[in-house]
C-alpha cells in the first residue's frame, strides 16, 4: 500500500513538473474507459474521442494543481462529462437553426445571381434585418447573430419565451419574403455565419 503512494506521489510530481512520461502512463490508464464513458453520452465513437483528447488538454494545461491520483481521475471525467453535454447542447441548437433556416428555403430555387458579389449580398442582407421591425429586429439579432437562446432572449427582454418564438417567425418570414425577390433566399443561412463574424469580432 505505501509503495503505491509512493508511486503516485511520485507521478504527480513527474505531471507537475512536465514530464511527459507522466502524463502518457495517466493518458494509457484512463482513456479507454474516458472514450467508452463519453460515447455512451454523445453516441459517437469519434467525437468520443476528440472530446476525451480535450479532456487530457485540460489536464496538461493544469498539471500542477493536482493532489491525488484520485483528484486526477475525478478531473477527466467530470472535464469529459461536461465537455459532452456542451457537445450535444451545440448539436441540439444546429438542429433546432437548420430546422428554421428549411422553412426559409422550402419552395425556393436554389440558385442565386452569381453576378452578385459576396460583399453585395452581405449588405443586402444586413440591410433586410436592420429594416425589420424594432422588437423584431432585436430578437432576431440575439438568436442568430448572438446565438442566444429562446429562453434568454425572454428573460432579458422581459417578454414571454412565446413572443420569442413569434417575433424570431415574423422576422424569418419578412426576410424570406424579402430575399426570393433577389434569388438570394438559398444562401441565407451561410452569408448570416458571415454577418455574425464580420460584426461580432
Amino acid at each position: 500500500m505505501g509503495e503505491n503512494l509512493q508511486q503516485e506521489q511520485v507521478l504527480i510530481k513527474n505531471l507537475a513538473a512536465g514530464e511527459p512520461s507522466a502524463f502518457q502512463s495517466l493518458f494509457q490508464q484512463h482513456y479507454k474507459a474516458l472514450c467508452y464513458f463519453a460515447n455512451s453520452i454523445v453516441q459517437d465513437a469519434q467525437e468520443a474521442e476528440d472530446l476525451v483528447q480535450e479532456s487530457f488538454s485540460k489536464l496538461w494545461n493544469k498539471r500542477a494543481d493536482f493532489q491525488t491520483a484520485a483528484n486526477i481521475k475525478a478531473f477527466l471525467f467530470i472535464a469529459t462529462k461536461n465537455a459532452c453535454l456542451n457537445f450535444l447542447k451545440s448539436r441540439e441548437r444546429l438542429t433546432i437553426r437548420e430546422k428554421e433556416f428549411s422553412y426559409l428555403q422550402t419552395g425556393v430555387d436554389t440558385g442565386f445571381d452569381p453576378a452578385m458579389t459576396e460583399t453585395e449580398i452581405i449588405t443586402q442582407l444586413y440591410n433586410e434585418i436592420e429594416a425589420l421591425p424594432g422588437q423584431c429586429r432585436r430578437i432576431f439579432k440575439m438568436s442568430y447573430l448572438e446565438g442566444k437562446k429562446n429562453d434568454e432572449i425572454a428573460g432579458e427582454l422581459r417578454i414571454s419565451y412565446n413572443t420569442v418564438r413569434a417575433q424570431k417567425l415574423r422576422a424569418l418570414k419578412l426576410i424570406r419574403s424579402s430575399l426570393i425577390k433577389k434569388n438570394i433566399l438559398p444562401m441565407l443561412g451561410v452569408y448570416i455565419a458571415l454577418i455574425k463574424y464580420y460584426f461580432y469580432h
